[in-house]
């Protein structure tokens, strides 16, 4: 790019020199004219070589725009690569620190930033390059012209320095805000039932508001000072211009000849000048974002969940040792936790909400590492084992079916390409799925709809279900099944649990009770402990929460 903008600024300083020789020949209704270093031609051969400069122009411009397009699409590409990449490596717990929406905005607004990076860097290094280009053609018609133009050049870059600082001032201000309202505009979208069902939209609306309007105020500011530059450069300029103009006038050695063809070469030169600087601008303008993400890549980066453990071929024993969590250093979710959980069992969690339970989940299907103690699995520490090994044999089920775009079939497959049609019916038959899928007008290969239309809640739960279980785990983890069902569809998910109990070891947390029927053992966590594990039958006897939630009475 930098060869074929030198190139190129050398054939538009040529065109210019010859083009105002060959005018000034032709108002002089003379024949011939001295184009280039006192070289004489017809006014006809001139004016096809000027014609030659403006397609080599032309084509030269053609092709450093073309690489300064690819640069710039390739960037934009690679950044976003980077981050999807960084973000999935990344461990569950560095992931869950950000805001919602903050993820889509690094995706697009910021990505696209780098992109406008490369753009306008690409923008003046051709610029810097046609520039000095006409500079080294221009000290060769006249020395004195050309030094003025070059001096200038450099002064007015001197001069503009506190404009740019002031920019990326303006453009991190910016930047904060816009990601801001990025934020909160997820999280608008996210809680649009409770928006509706609390009436608060007036609320939210001038939270909105309020962001909006500081958004815009700094942009607003930003794009102000960015416009400025070039008028701010232009002006300067025109003073520089008026300077070589008479610097030329007192010097002995200038001629009409190549006073004229300086004179152009200089404005066009002024005019490389100001796009170098406003393409600087927007470098400076655009900078911070892409620092925002590049900081945000390797902090996922330094987060990265490194997979180099022992194998892992049967999960034995599950075993919580000392184990305490805190989110937040001094303040304690889970503390004193001791426990074991014998293959095959099927166990029931309980509790008060906040006492613990999902943290004590995430921790048993290792997305979290204990602050003290630890979680282990055959003696060994969970975070020992190959990661890919673990996700094969330990599988999750969340309260809240989510399904993907795509049929009920690439839905239980779940972008496992290694999952064969027929362990995808299996799957649907232990999840009790089967005879309602082949029912369906399509069967495995009917559509389920935008956010699972298609399917009844149940439905969908018991595809998350052949979802877990399409691998053949050995724990499956489950948070309430049921909690969303009506009571045939619950009935039919407790019964395919109560079968899977026979298969693999099950851990269910509980917020319906008629869940806790087919459950071996029972764990009751309150205030961050666990304060009884133990059979049904004896924590009737032994635990109050048990005895309060069922309305179960002490023997």
């Amino acid at each position: 790019m930098a060869v074929a903008s030198t190139l190129g600024g050398l054939a538009e300083a040529a065109f210019l020199v010859v083009v105002t020789r060959l005018a000034l020949a032709v108002t002089a209704d003379e024949d011939q004219a001295a184009i280039m270093m006192d070289r004489t031609t017809s006014v006809g051969t001139g004016l096809w070589v000027a014609a030659g400069l403006v397609v080599l122009r032309f084509v030269l411009a053609w092709v450093a725009n073309r690489i300064a397009a690819d640069m710039s699409v390739r960037v934009a590409s690679d950044l976003r690569q980077q981050l999807a990449s960084a973000f999935l490596g990344a461990s569950w717990d560095r992931q869950q620190r950000d805001r919602v929406g903050r993820l889509q905005e690094l995706m697009t607004a910021y990505a696209t930033s780098g992109s406008q990076v490369v753009a306008s860097f690409a923008s003046a290094l051709t610029s810097a390059f046609s520039l000095l280009a006409m500079l080294a053609l221009a000290i060769a018609v006249s020395p004195v012209g050309a030094l003025v133009v070059i001096g200038a050049v450099a002064v007015l870059g001197m001069a503009l320095r506190p404009v740019r600082a002031r920019l990326q001032r303006r453009s991190e201000e910016t930047a904060a805000t816009g990601m801001e309202f990025a934020t909160g505009l997820g999280e608008m979208a996210n809680l649009g039932l409770e928006l509706q069902v609390f009436g608060v939209q007036h609320e939210v609306e001038a939270r909105m508001r309020g962001l909006i309007a500081d958004n815009g105020e700094r942009s607003r500011g930003l794009t102000s000072l960015r416009g400025l530059v070039p008028h701010l450069y232009t002006t300067l300029a025109f003073a520089a211009l008026i300077g070589a103009l008479a610097m030329a006038s007192w010097s002995d050695t200038a001629n009409i000849a190549s006073l004229g063809a300086v004179m152009l070469v200089m404005l066009r030169s002024l005019a490389y000048g100001q796009q170098l600087q406003v393409s600087w601008a927007a470098v400076t303008t655009a900078g911070p974002y892409v620092n925002e993400l590049e900081d945000e890549i390797r902090g996922y980066r330094e987060a990265a969940v490194v997979d180099d453990g022992v194998p892992l071929e049967q999960l034995g024993e599950l075993e919580f040792r000392g184990v305490a969590f805190e989110y937040t250093p001094g303040t304690p979710v889970l503390e004193g936790v001791d426990f074991a959980i014998r293959p095959g069992e099927v166990v029931g969690i309980i509790g008060p909400s906040g006492s613990g339970k999902t943290t004590l989940v995430q921790l048993l299907l290792g997305l979290r590492s204990p602050t003290i103690g630890s979680v282990l699995a055959n003696g060994q520490p969970v975070q020992a084992y190959r990661r890919a090994d673990w996700v094969r044999h330990v599988t999750f089920v969340p309260q809240q079916p989510r399904l993907i775009r795509g049929s009920i079939a690439d839905n239980i497959r779940f972008m496992r390409p290694g999952v064969t049609d027929e362990a995808v019916e299996r799957a649907a038959r232990l999840a009790h799925l089967h005879d309602d899928v082949v029912a369906m007008p399509g069967g495995y290969d009917r559509e389920v709809g935008e956010a699972g239309g298609n399917l009844s809640g149940g439905q969908q739960q018991r595809v998350c279900i052949a979802r877990a279980l399409v691998e053949d785990p050995q724990l499956l983890v489950l948070d309430e099944p049921t909690s969303s069902l009506d009571g045939r569809s619950e009935v039919v998910v407790r019964e395919t649990l109560a079968e899977l109990g026979e298969r693999m070891t099950v851990v269910i947390i509980a917020h319906r009770m008629s869940t806790l029927d087919i459950c071996d053992r029972l764990m009751v966590v309150q205030d961050g402990r666990v304060v009884a594990f133990d059979a049904p039958e004896r924590l009737r006897a032994d635990s109050e929460f048990y005895r309060e939630v069922t309305g179960a009475m002490a023997p």
